[in-house]
């Protein structure tokens, strides 16, 4: 009998954003386990927001109408009557504690229904489902930890208390930044480093054509690919386009903060939303790859940029404002104070232009080795 993984994470299977929780689990699976992957869960109130498009996705999961792609895969959306969230009556302990219990069809039954009410691992990277370690049977519990969850301007005093009791609770914490090691020193005994990394494969062997929206942009195309958050250095940025004019900057993802005075630059280019399996195209036509973080906010100083990664692996040399972590990295990746340097550090990446040392380096950063390690630690 296959040994059996349950994945609580934050985003859903078919997100545009492909986390560290979405590569372990098509890794377990590889290698043989049964994985159930469930996201965090929707209610009656999300359809109250205007923009529904990730909504659907998740409802359509929830519904059964989209399928992992893996046979022994399973995905899975919760539909919950109260979901918590920093929102008055939300963000109540009893909402963040039972919310699970109020879920249709009940969410523990579901997952007993699917097969993984005894599982060997019990995986955690979402907050908001820590209920869950209470009410499934496991052999070992992972907490992976990709940001400090209290640096989120989003995030209730609830969902911080359960960060820590998830911390508490489980067996082994796994973090993906050096800089994280300090936080969870009252966990030192349980705690291990293990960084975020790239599916090679996806971008080594993928096709190169031109799509259809890059076709009139100037070249050389200076490409960001991810979330467009409160971490996002809109002002930063804005100083680095007015000074590279001879540069098209296209951003790639869904503004979830104001990015209007971006919008009004001429060599600026949204171009919103790309399914995962399209982002190599973008980067393999495009000159550069960058990363503008607001290095002031909370979340930045811990973050290992997964994006650094799959640049690289399509031969693209990177420029990003300068962070701690980012600077442990000890990538090729040319960092920056200030916009002028950044826009400096720019001119001199589109000259070496595209080289296999970055490939080189995203290929001693695969998640096939993170995958590696984190079976050691399992297995100790």
């Amino acid at each position: 009998m296959n040994k059996k993984i349950l994945f609580a994470a934050s985003n859903y299977w078919n997100s545009i954003y492909q986390v560290g929780s979405h590569h372990y689990a098509k890794l377990f699976a590889k290698n043989g386990w049964d994985v159930l992957f469930i996201s965090d869960p929707i209610s009656p109130f999300h359809f109250l927001k205007k923009d529904k498009t990730q909504l659907y996705e998740r409802y359509n999961i929830y519904k059964g109408k989209i399928k992992s792609g893996f046979g022994n895969i399973k995905i899975y959306v919760p539909w919950a009557f109260a979901t918590p969230n920093e929102k008055p009556i939300f963000n109540t302990e009893f909402v963040t504690r039972n919310w699970t219990k109020v879920t249709f069809p009940n969410l523990v039954n579901h997952i007993k229904k699917e097969n993984f009410g005894e599982v060997d691992i019990l995986w955690f990277d979402s907050v908001l489902q820590a209920p869950l370690i209470n009410e499934i049977k496991y052999k070992k519990s992972i907490l992976r930890i990709a940001d400090r969850v209290e640096g989120f301007k989003k995030i209730s005093r609830n969902l911080i208390n359960q960060d820590k009791f998830l911390k508490e609770k489980t067996d082994v914490i796994i973090y993906s930044a050096r800089l994280l090691k300090d936080y969870l020193s009252n966990y030192s005994d349980k705690t291990y480093y293990v960084p975020n990394g790239v599916d090679i494969n996806h971008f080594l062997n993928s096709r190169k054509d031109l799509p259809e929206d890059l076709k009139n942009i100037p070249k050389p195309i200076a490409i960001y690919i991810g979330a467009i958050d409160e971490w996002f250095g809109v002002d930063f940025l804005f100083e680095v386009i007015s000074i590279c004019k001879n540069i098209s900057f296209v951003l790639i993802g869904e503004p979830r903060c104001n990015i209007s005075k971006l919008i009004s630059l001429p060599n600026f280019y949204l171009l919103g939303r790309k399914n995962y399996n399209l982002i190599p195209n973008y980067l393999n036509n495009s000159d550069v790859g960058i990363i503008t973080f607001d290095v002031t906010h909370p979340v930045v100083e811990t973050v290992n940029p997964i994006k650094l990664y799959e640049y690289m692996a399509c031969g693209l040399p990177v420029v990003a404002t300068l962070w701690k972590e980012l600077e442990l990295t000890n990538s090729p990746a040319l960092l920056a104070k200030n916009p002028i340097e950044f826009s400096e550090n720019l001119c001199e990446a589109l000259k070496s232009g595209k080289s296999e040392k970055y490939i080189d380096f995203a290929k001693n950063n695969t998640w096939n080795k993170r995958f590696e390690e984190v079976m050691r630690i399992y297995n100790n």
